[in-house]
């Protein structure tokens, strides 16, 4: 019997050992985070980090349009918009250059280098609570035609400052 119980306690023991091991999984977060001013989708979730326009052979590419709203820490300053840089697609091989239009809001003014002021009036009529009235964000061709078939990539790049005065 004791020859049996030692071989026995010895299985136990290393069948114990290894189930007692454990797997770790590390996941970074990261955050961007600006407390005055952020724009995101009209339901409160980030903007995507990349888009694709369709295209329509023989025609072009079609309009992008997403609908977004600006939150704010203050409750009277207007909010500055302008692009980084002026937006485009090029080409991977050619490097041609296809100027895009970006408008944000429903009266779609362009965006483009230069600051445009959206008062804080017309951006939260009811308040900073719940974001701006929805805006919708929609980049397009500045010339809709046909393109040569290729890779075409850019960036949309968009500048949002809180006005230092209402």
């Amino acid at each position: 019997m004791q020859k049996l119980i030692k071989p026995l306690f010895i299985a136990t023991v290393l069948t114990a050992a290894f189930n007692a091991q454990a797997v770790q999984k590390d996941i970074t977060v990261n955050a961007n985070v600006d407390a005055t001013v952020d724009l995101t989708q009209a339901d409160g979730t980030a903007l995507p980090g990349t888009i694709d326009m369709q295209y329509i052979p023989g025609r072009g590419l079609s309009t992008y349009s997403l609908d977004t709203k600006i939150w704010s820490n203050s409750s009277t300053a207007s909010i500055n918009v302008a692009l980084v840089s002026a937006a485009q697609l090029n080409e991977a091989v050619s490097g041609t250059a296809v100027p895009l239009k970006v408008t944000l809001g429903a009266d779609l003014k362009p965006i483009t280098t230069s600051s445009t002021t959206l008062t804080y009036a017309s951006l939260f009529p009811a308040g900073t609570t719940n974001g701006s009235s929805v805006l919708p964000l929609k980049i397009s061709p500045a010339t809709v035609a046909p393109l040569a078939t290729g890779t075409y990539t850019g960036v949309v790049s968009l500048l949002i400052t809180q006005a230092t005065s209402s």
